[in-house]
């Protein structure tokens, strides 16, 4: 039996607070069933074991093991991604990583190669790429419906308490969480170079100002497109309150600005302004997703584990590649670089 036969089946590696989403998105999706799961907390893993109906386990190799079990989502903290994707392709699962990809260059790189060597599907976790709104963005920005580009600019202003940086260990640390860029704004980053392509060099501030935490939790970026345009990503940790991301785009025919899921601005001629899906889940089943963890519920979960189904079964790339994870590592290990130095940041030479 073949996997466009039976259901393509997950083990969950991570069972901390998104596993909700995760959870709710492959029993949202048909053709996707939930196998096992599996954390290093055996409360966690119980928890979500008995609650999803699957056995659970603490040990990564037997969750590995299990012949039973087709792709894995990697859910733990970010410093260990890499190392656990790994471990997986080379066991022969497929492999949808929750962003980041790596914490570094080098290990993303590693990552993608081990997919490449094995014939395995590998996706990064970059949901909002499937929104209604931003999927025609950026089809107007490829098809030239703005013109040239001149700037993308995003902001995100995000609201994180001390507690939740006390809430675990390795929240805020550089080995296996990153700060306020590799963290929250990685969605922003990974959406900026998805509109406005290749980068040339980035220069960047960061800093901590309100959280006893290792990493930033205040970050400016500027970034020199291969294109000739221009971007700056602004995030922090540290508002008063959360905001909706806010992103604009400026062509010198069109231009665009998004907050949230919705377009709030849209002057694109000859593009009808895209309406938000709101509620829409993409689900085959009629699920409607139900929690959400820091704002995020499990309906962009819903959208990419379709598309990783769709992927896996017909061989084609997913929407959001190993490479795609790779290059939102890229532009923010550039300006933790860039910040270090003082200087601005060529990426063909960042540290890696």
């Amino acid at each position: 039996m073949t996997l466009t036969d039976r259901p393509l089946t997950f083990g969950l590696i991570g069972c901390g607070a998104i596993s909700t989403q995760h959870v709710e998105a492959i029993a949202a999706v048909d053709g996707l069933r939930l196998g096992a799961v599996m954390s290093a907390s055996a409360e966690r893993a119980r928890t979500v074991g008995e609650r999803s109906g699957v056995p659970w386990t603490t040990s990564l190799d037997e969750l590995l093991d299990r012949r039973d079990i087709d792709a894995v989502a990697i859910l733990t903290p970010s410093g260990l991604h890499a190392s656990q994707a790994i471990a997986a392709l080379e066991r022969g699962k497929h492999a949808l990583v929750e962003k980041p990809l790596a914490l570094s260059v080098a290990d993303a790189e590693a990552v993608i190669q081990a997919a490449s060597r094995g014939g395995l599907t590998l996706a990064t976790v970059s949901q909002r790429r499937f929104e209604p709104v931003m999927r025609t963005l950026h089809r107007a920005v490829s098809d030239g419906a703005l013109g040239t580009i001149g700037l993308v600019v995003a902001e995100g202003l995000y609201m994180r308490p001390q507690s939740y940086y006390d809430g675990a260990a390795w929240r805020g640390t550089t080995a296996l969480d990153g700060g306020v860029l590799m963290n929250q704004a990685i969605h922003l980053v990974d959406l900026v170079r998805w509109l406005g392509g290749p980068v040339r060099s980035v220069a960047a501030h960061v800093t901590t100002r309100t959280h006893a935490m290792e990493a930033e939790d205040t970050a400016t970026v500027s970034l020199a497109f291969e294109s000739g345009a221009l971007g700056s990503i602004v995030a922090t940790t540290s508002a008063v309150a959360e905001s909706p991301a806010d992103l604009r785009v400026v062509g010198d025919k069109g231009r665009v600005s998004v907050v949230g899921e919705d377009a709030t601005e849209w002057d694109v001629p000859g593009v009808d302004r895209p309406v938000a899906a709101g509620g829409d889940g993409a689900s085959s089943n009629g699920a409607t997703p139900a929690a959400a963890t820091w704002g995020t519920t499990a309906t962009g979960h819903v959208r990419q584990y379709t598309d990783f189904r769709d992927a896996v079964r017909t061989g084609r790339p997913p929407a959001i590649t190993g490479a795609d994870g790779r290059n939102a590592v890229e532009i923010v290990t550039a300006a933790y670089e860039a910040s270090r130095t003082g200087s601005s940041v060529e990426l063909k030479a960042v540290a890696r």
